[in-house]
């Protein structure tokens, strides 16, 4: 009866051990998922940012002399904002630093040659477009892809952490089975000997066990399934509005350097024509998640709004009609404009689905700390209620 008892109290123990540990590494795997998909959201605002600066500096070089002063605050605030996200990134996650200390050089470099480009501009000097090609392409070789491997990192990172939860379900009603197999095995023994159906300190204990256990179980599934909801839902969207605004802030500078080398631009609307796909299947898989088709609608209608609006731009450049097609791509033209609404309305669902994803984790979280705390104890509890039983009957011996 003393093995027995110790064999059921030393399985009481680790089940409220490891049940513990269970429930705080899935609280920590869903934590760790919450901070990827942060720093996955500032890189992608850091591509962004790099994206819709250069859009507006190509955007600016089509007007000549003095740019207008919305678009100069574009770039401005592209800078600014890839600038001091970069350092928000780097405090935030120290591996990724090196990466993004390269690309804040890269940075330098590129502020340094659009500048150079706008004074050549300004005094109609030719060399200047010279400068802003250099420029754009220094970001999409030195810049972006970096980012974009950073992305991938932090994307398999916020899989890894929400794939884990299947193992710590698995780990807490492995040692739940035990447990009980332990409790049950000692009150058949106790029967077997004693002759007394029921002892009420071993089936409290046997109680403790599994009504926690259970409740630790669904709670934990509970858990599990919102951070794969959020993991399938808000930051598939997130990702895929994020995607999609880079690549049209790209295709919007293709456009305008299109524009910019008259009668050899052809490479640059190619480039237009594959970064606006890209955008729009970036859309269009953010689409099939469970909660995203309003939101994705109506960006997907401004996008191809404005792609409708640069076939336009594209006519009446081939037609000759370049000044009418420079003035429809900036400015007040048709085409600037419906960029603009698919800025604002891209802007507006990718802040709105980057705050659903950080609410609906900590959500998936915010239960596990007080269950994990629960469980430890309940496995105590239902080891001091099995010593009873057990010393009860050793008593009686006596």
């Amino acid at each position: 009866m003393r093995l027995l008892g110790a064999i059921a109290i030393t399985a009481c123990l680790f089940f409220g051990a490891f049940a513990f540990l269970a429930a705080a590494r899935l609280n920590t795997d869903i934590s760790n998922a919450r901070s990827d998909a942060a720093q996955l959201v500032r890189v992608q605002t850091i591509r962004t940012s790099l994206a819709k600066a250069d859009a507006n500096a190509t955007n600016a070089f089509l007007v000549g002399g003095l740019e207008a002063t919305a678009v100069r605050n574009g770039y401005t605030n592209g800078i600014s904002t890839a600038a001091r996200t970069l350092a928000e990134a780097a405090s935030a996650n120290s591996g990724d630093a090196v990466v993004l200390e390269r690309v804040n050089r890269v940075l330098t470099t590129y502020t340094g040659l659009i500048e150079s480009a706008r004074a050549n501009n300004r005094q109609g000097f030719p060399i200047g477009a010279a400068y802003l090609r250099q420029a754009s392409n220094l970001i999409r070789t030195d810049a972006l892809p970096p980012l974009a491997a950073l992305v991938k990192d932090e994307n398999q990172r916020v899989q890894t952490s929400t794939d884990a939860a299947d193992s710590r379900l698995a780990l807490l009603a492995f040692f739940l089975i035990v447990v009980v197999v332990a409790l049950a095995v000692l009150q058949v023994w106790v029967y077997l000997k004693t002759r007394r159906v029921f002892n009420p300190s071993l089936v409290v204990a046997s109680a403790i066990v599994i009504i926690v256990g259970l409740v630790g179980l669904g709670v934990m599934f509970w858990s599990r399934t919102e951070a794969n909801n959020a993991r399938d839902g808000a930051y598939t969207q997130t990702v895929a509005l994020a995607t999609a605004r880079i690549n049209a802030f790209d295709a919007k500078s293709a456009e305008a350097l299109t524009l910019i080398n008259r009668g050899s631009g052809q490479p640059y609307e190619d480039r237009f024509k594959a970064v606006s796909q890209t955008a729009l299947e970036a859309i269009g898989s953010g689409s099939q998640t469970p909660s995203g088709s309003n939101q994705q609608a109506r960006t997907i209608a401004t996008l191809q709004q404005y792609l409708t609006q640069h076939r336009m731009v594209r006519k009446l450049d081939d037609a000759g009609s370049w000044d009418q097609a420079v003035a429809a791509a900036t400015g007040d033209g048709a085409a600037n404009r419906a960029f603009a609404t698919f800025e604002t309305v891209s802007g507006k669902a990718l802040s709105s689905e980057a705050s659903a994803l950080a609410n609906d984790l900590d959500d998936a979280r915010l239960p596990l700390t007080a269950l994990s705390w629960i469980l430890l104890l309940s496995g105590i509890a239902a080891a001091v209620a099995t010593w009873r039983g057990v010393n009860q009957r050793l008593r009686e011996y006596r």
